[in-house]
Parts: structure tokens; C-alpha cells; sequence
């Protein structure tokens, strides 16, 4: 931890396991809180190691005042605006703290429900500024969700450049556990949704590249954004790292519906039918892929001059999934 000094002072709860202790947090100094008794300030300073407190099972509350509290209860209100000055006056001294993250308490939540207020005014520009300043890698996964939430919003207000700065930091963090690990898989999952495959491609590849259960998840989903993004050879390229897949095995549909694809785009409709029809046994409806499998299957069976099975086939989609672009393209079909 870098050594910081730090002016702004907050009232401090120390909650250990059997005992509180009310303490005047003064700052940051290596790896240690520095503070000082609530009585009085004589001058002194005493240190306790932030390893310390976390080994001890210490949590830490800041101690705000009713004003504080009131504000917050106006966010929930829906006055975000009205309570931004309030909380800001309380909330920007103490970003300074947030390398304390990893310690238990309310700080991350109190900074997280900052950063919401700022987004539900659509404060896009502070909003991403605080959330730059939390160690992500460090906090409570709820903090890389609250980041993942924002950058969404960033890219739906059209804040293009605030959108690639936060990203960028998501996409650089390191040595991520697990929750963290899903947090960034949900984010992909929502880009690819949105049809952003360059932005979904990173977080999926960054997820991948950590052992977890995650990874031969990621790595399908690496394999299909590639193939959205135009390339040539890293979707087969991930598709032959991966282990040995059974026809239960969970993403068997997946990576059939992706060499479906590749298959269709090299012009082996053959090939590409008996990999999509293999999909199309295994998968579920409720998978994300499926419109997509059904949409595949029966522009395959219309390459192949199966016209009735094709148009079953784009009924059952539009039948199954009516509101998706897949049932679009395949209403489009059927009227010409």
C-alpha cells in the first residue's frame, strides 16, 4: 500500500469480534490506519496494521451525522440532485481512504451509494471518477458489479469516452477471486448482448486466462465474439483448447452453434447442419444462443433446399422468441 497522508478526519467504529472501540481516523500511512483518541487531540498519533485488523476480523464503520443519513434517504426518494451536495461533502474526503477497501465496514457501500446517486443525476463525469478510484481488485465484489453497472449506463447516456476509460480499468484488473470473476463475465454478457463483441471479446479473454470454473465457459464465448469480430483463426483457435466435450457436457450446444457458424461462413452447408442440428438437440431453450440456433438451423435447411422444414423452423422461432432479432430476420425471410 502506498504511504499517504491524509487531512480530512472521520469518527470511527473499530468492531472487533467482542469489543468496539470509538477511535478519530487521521489517515493512511504504509500499511497501518493512523488515528487518535475522541476525547482530545494532544498531538499524538497511533498506528494499527491494516493486516492486522484483517487477521482480527475488524470491521470499521464511519460514523456520519443525521444530515448524512437524510440524504441518503432522499436518493431513495428519487431526489439524487437534491442530496448530491450533502453527500459529496461527506463522500469525496473519504475516497481518500479507499485503500481500506479489503476491510470489512460501510465504507465501499457508502461510496457505492455515492456513486449512485451521481448516476441517477446523470453526474456521468464524477460518477466514473469515483469509481476509478475504488481498487476494485481489493473491494467487495458488490463495488465491480456497481462499476460494470456504470459503464453500461456511461455507454447507453452515449458517453463514449467515459465508457472506454472505465472499461479499460475493469479490464486491467488483476489477480480477481471468483465473485470478481463472475461480475466480469456478467459485464461481457451484457456487451455481447448489446452486440458490442470487441468490448465482450476482452472481458471474455481476460476471464478465461484465470484458472476457475469460468474458464471453458469464457473461452466458447471468447470463440464466438472472435467470430463476430471478423477473424479468421482465433475462434478455431480457442475451440481446440478446450478439453474433450461430451454431448452432456454443459457448453456442448454452444461450441456446436459456433462451429455451425464457421462452417456456414466457409460455405460447408452440409457440415454446418450436421454441427447446428447437433446444437439444436443438446441446447435448451432458455440459452441465451437459442433464437440464434433456430434462426441458423433454418437458413441451413433453405441452403439445403428443405423449404418446409425451413419455414417450420423460422415459425418456431418467431413463435418461441417474437420480440429478438432473430424472429425479425426470419419474418423478413418468410415475406419474400
Amino acid at each position: 500500500m502506498p504511504v499517504c497522508a491524509i487531512a480530512a478526519e472521520f469518527p470511527v467504529r473499530l468492531q472487533y469480534p467482542t469489543r468496539t472501540v470509538d477511535i478519530i481516523l487521521t489517515g493512511l500511512e504504509g500499511g497501518s490506519i493512523v488515528f487518535r483518541p475522541v476525547e482530545r487531540d494532544t498531538g499524538g498519533r497511533a498506528f494499527l496494521a491494516i493486516p492486522d485488523l484483517l487477521r482480527e476480523d475488524v470491521a470499521v464503520e464511519f460514523i456520519f451525522p443525521k444530515a448524512f443519513n437524510d440524504a441518503i434517504k432522499e436518493v431513495g426518494q428519487g431526489r439524487a440532485a437534491q442530496a448530491l451536495p450533502t453527500l459529496g461533502q461527506y463522500v469525496e474526503p473519504l475516497t481518500e481512504y479507499l485503500a481500506m477497501s479489503e476491510i470489512p465496514g460501510n465504507m465501499v457501500p457508502v461510496v457505492i451509494a455515492y456513486l449512485d446517486a451521481l448516476a441517477a443525476a446523470a453526474e456521468w463525469k464524477k460518477a466514473t471518477e469515483v469509481a476509478l478510484q475504488i481498487p476494485l481488485a481489493d473491494a467487495p465484489p458488490v463495488a465491480l458489479d456497481r462499476a460494470g453497472e456504470l459503464v453500461l449506463a456511461l455507454d447507453s447516456a452515449g458517453e463514449a469516452a467515459l465508457t472506454e476509460r472505465l472499461q479499460r480499468k475493469l479490464f486491467g484488473l488483476r489477480d480477481l477471486d471468483l465473485p470478481k470473476l463472475q461480475s466480469l463475465m456478467a459485464l461481457a454478457n451484457e456487451w455481447r448482448r448489446r452486440g458490442n463483441y470487441l468490448r465482450a471479446f476482452e472481458l471474455y479473454r481476460k476471464v478465461q486466462g484465470i484458472e476457475s470454473p469460468l474458464r471453458v465457459e469464457a473461452r466458447l464465448w471468447v470463440a464466438y465474439s472472435s467470430f463476430y469480430l471478423g477473424h479468421e483463426v482465433i475462434p478455431e483457435v480457442f475451440l481446440e483448447v478446450l478439453p474433450e466435450m461430451e454431448v452432456d457436457s454443459e457448453g456442448y450446444p454452444l461450441c456446436e452453434l459456433i462451429k455451425a457458424r464457421m462452417r456456414v461462413r466457409e460455405g460447408d452447408f452440409p457440415a454446418a447442419m450436421r454441427a447446428a442440428a447437433m446444437a439444436r438437440v443438446y441446447a435448451d431453450p432458455t440459452d441465451p444462443f437459442y433464437a440464434e440456433l433456430l434462426h441458423i438451423v433454418a437458413t441451413l435447411y433453405t441452403e439445403l433446399s428443405i423449404t418446409e422444414a425451413a419455414q417450420t423452423a423460422h415459425q418456431e422461432l418467431i413463435l418461441l422468441f417474437p420480440n429478438t432479432t432473430w424472429a425479425a430476420k426470419s419474418r423478413e425471410l418468410l415475406t419474400h
